[in-house]
């Protein structure tokens, strides 16, 4: 009877050991990665697989950090401590700055520089607060990714509760 339980446990393995090899196998079509952990693509990584596609600039689009290199004033003047903190010091505070993220391409770009920059206060090893604030956040979060049907919306929370967890 061992021999049968040591026979099954050997063809699980075995089994798992395949299916990591094919796994590991079918992602070099998308490119592997480098020791600094950039991705570097092979002879057959489609277009997207290094990011520069994805990561050019279209006339008419603005990203992130392109609206927040012309506007570092604006930045610096809506991510300030105590304006952040204001944010996370009641739910009902959480709530309305999240209210504020948008559909796909629409959102408030202060609105949402200022989400990512709560999400990183509230994540600070150093401030003793933060426990506490990040109670109020990820709670405010979940609660905005449960009310809407908005898939943007749900990917943006998801995003920003991941960074908290």
């Amino acid at each position: 009877m061992q021999t049968k339980k040591n026979m099954i446990r050997v063809s699980s393995l075995a089994a798992a050991a395949l299916f990591l090899a094919a796994g590991c196998a079918t992602s070099q079509k998308y490119g592997e990665f480098t020791p600094k952990g950039e991705i570097a693509a092979t002879s057959n990584a489609d277009e997207y697989s290094t990011y520069r596609k994805a990561m050019a600039h279209t006339d008419g689009f603005q990203m992130a950090y392109e609206w927040q290199k012309e506007n570092p004033k604006l930045v610096e003047d809506a991510t300030k401590p105590e304006l952040l903190a204001w944010f996370v010091a009641t739910p009902k505070a959480a709530d309305s700055l999240l209210a504020k993220i948008g559909t796909a391409y629409d959102g408030d770009p202060v609105a949402l520089t200022q989400i990512a920059a709560v999400t990183q206060l509230v994540m600070c090893p150093k401030c003793p607060k933060s426990p506490a604030r990040r109670t109020i956040w990820v709670a405010a979060l979940e609660r905005a990714r449960d009310k809407t049907d908005d898939g943007y919306v749900r990917t943006f929370c998801d995003q920003q509760l991941r960074l908290c967890k």
